[in-house]
């Protein structure tokens, strides 16, 4: 999937230049089943400008410490109690995670990535803008771009795990995401749509 994902990059720019609008990509599994993988290039490449400036001003702002990091993470999401949390730095940017178990079988995850400095607005081109512009397929899920309280986010869906989870930006700066594990991803947006998370 990576590697598809990669080759999907790197031909971008050459089928651009063709005036493709889009790109797809077909990849059979170890197990047989496929994986479709498509990028919207021209959206892909219009939007260039706009990602441009964002992780530049993302550049500009002061990391949060991974105190303030850590306190962005409430006691609980929907009623259900936060029952672990974490919070550390790595490959120049901070990242605080916490758990939140409904029972053994059900939980919550969030993590919540500081996109601020040089190593952040880096991270947030490649984990989130790039996705944005994907929509990938196969018979155990999916990724693809949804709407979430008018703005974008990506959201996907295992079902070897049945796990659901949507990646989106909260506060400008902030790379979220919430993965439910044998929830629906219904209960996953409704999760995202009561978090206010605000860094002032």
């Amino acid at each position: 999937m990576k590697q598809s994902f990669l080759l999907l990059l790197a031909a971008i720019f050459f089928l651009s230049c063709k005036n493709k609008n889009q790109l797809t990509h077909t990849e059979k599994n170890a197990d047989g089943t496929t994986t479709t993988t498509s990028v919207d290039v021209a959206s892909l490449t219009s939007n260039t400008d706009e990602m441009a400036n964002k992780m530049e001003a993302l550049k500009k702002m002061k990391p949060l410490t991974l105190d303030q990091l850590k306190a962005l993470l409430p006691a609980e999401i929907n009623g259900i109690q936060r029952s672990s949390f974490n919070a550390n730095s790595t490959m120049g940017f901070s990242v605080a995670e916490g758990e939140y178990k409904k029972d053994d079988n059900t939980e919550l995850k969030l993590v919540i990535y500081d996109c601020a400095g040089e190593a952040g607005s880096a991270m947030y081109g490649m984990t989130f803008w790039t996705k944005m512009n994907m929509q990938s397929e196969s018979s155990d899920g999916y990724v693809k771009t949804v709407d979430l309280n008018g703005d974008k986010a990506v959201e996907s869906y295992q079902k070897t795990n049945n796990e659901s989870s949507l990646t989106y930006v909260g506060d400008e700066r902030l790379l979220i995401v919430i993965t439910g594990k044998n929830m629906n991803v219904n209960a996953v947006k409704q999760a995202a749509q009561s978090l206010q998370l605000k860094t002032l």
